[in-house]
């Protein structure tokens, strides 16, 4: 058997195949997305590429959709190993555009670079990948490649259980990473600090320190308003006078209120546990991100003519920023 010719691999530079970033690195990459794509474990299309975005918040090389989620996607590419500015961008984006998925394609990446982008993932309000783009050649043809070094956990696939490996907050975080991402698609944005982590998630009210929460605990999942300050015993006392129309607005099989000694709290509860199969917690997300909305209009309007009223009696402490050392009593 005669062997046959065989070529030599070359790891060539990619500026070699893509001499400028904008003109020739961008337009290839938005038109192959579902190499990329494929990497990183999802299925891309392109909205646009060369996007200014409002307000200041920077220009994206790439805007796309996540097929199924119809999740947001920016994609920052470079040629040239990850450097500060497209890392200050990706920030930049993170905190001001409002996507779901943020994508960095680079030559390579340093250490540093890499340990910001695994620290964005321990939180669930976004998901950021970073992605080595290569090539090589052998004889006349040149071959291009994409390989993932930076993500966050994988979901668990059915018939799978959470890695025993990962710490407690990260399996909490796993379960609303989902949750998260599609109320913030509904206009629910979670508190951008001083929120809860763990075992819950905040969401803003109109009356600092108030916040609304979803929690996973004692064998339940909670919807609930978390009343706090100074002045949450009046607030509490004042929601409570109109607790008849609450209820049968809520109109749920559970309906707890509440008053401990530093907040108070109206919720609704379901039966779930982060133990429960993926099955049974995919269903308790679907629970949590059709009652959330709901739960917060019903109570908003209530929780706006109280303050209102208290507003001449209300103290400075109600203005503060929420505080992170403090955790919801559920």
């Amino acid at each position: 058997m005669t062997t046959p010719e065989l070529g030599k691999l070359e790891y060539v530079p990619v500026r070699e195949i893509w001499a400028d970033e904008a003109r020739d690195f961008t337009p290839w990459l938005s038109q192959n997305l579902d190499r990329l794509g494929a990497e990183i474990g999802m299925e891309l299309k392109l909205v646009r590429q060369e996007v200014t975005l409002p307000g200041g918040a920077g220009r994206v090389d790439i805007l796309a959709k996540q097929i199924g989620s119809d999740a947001d996607v920016v994609i920052e590419n470079q040629l040239d190993v990850g450097d500060d500015g497209h890392c200050l961008r990706l920030l930049g984006y993170a905190a001001n555009v409002g996507a779901d998925i943020l994508v960095w394609v680079a030559s390579g990446f340093t250490e540093y670079h890499r340990s910001i982008l695994a620290w964005l993932n321990k939180g669930d309000s976004i998901a950021v990948y970073a992605v080595e783009v290569s090539a090589c050649r052998i004889n006349e043809s040149v071959a291009v490649q994409f390989c993932l070094v930076e993500g966050p956990e994988p979901q668990p696939t059915e018939g799978r259980a959470t890695s025993a490996s990962l710490s407690t907050n990260q399996r909490y975080a796993l379960f609303y990473r989902p949750v998260v991402e599609q109320l913030r698609r509904a206009g629910i944005p979670t508190v951008s600090s001083g929120g809860w982590r763990g075992r819950w998630r905040s969401f803003p009210t109109e009356h600092k320190p108030h916040v609304y929460a979803l929690a996973l605990d004692d064998g339940q999942a909670w919807v609930f308003l978390s009343v706090r300050g100074e002045n949450h015993q009046q607030v509490y006392d004042a929601l409570g006078g109109h607790q008849p129309e609450i209820d049968d607005e809520l109109d749920s099989a559970v309906i707890e209120w509440q008053q401990v000694e530093r907040e108070s709290w109206i919720a609704v509860k379901t039966d779930a546990a982060l133990t429960d199969s993926e099955e049974h917690q995919e269903a308790t997300r679907t629970w949590m991100v059709e009652t959330l909305p709901k739960f917060k209009g019903v109570i908003d309007p209530y929780l706006n003519r109280v303050m209102a009223e208290l507003e001449p009696r209300e103290t400075a402490d109600d203005d503060a920023p929420l505080q992170n050392d403090t955790e919801p009593t559920p």
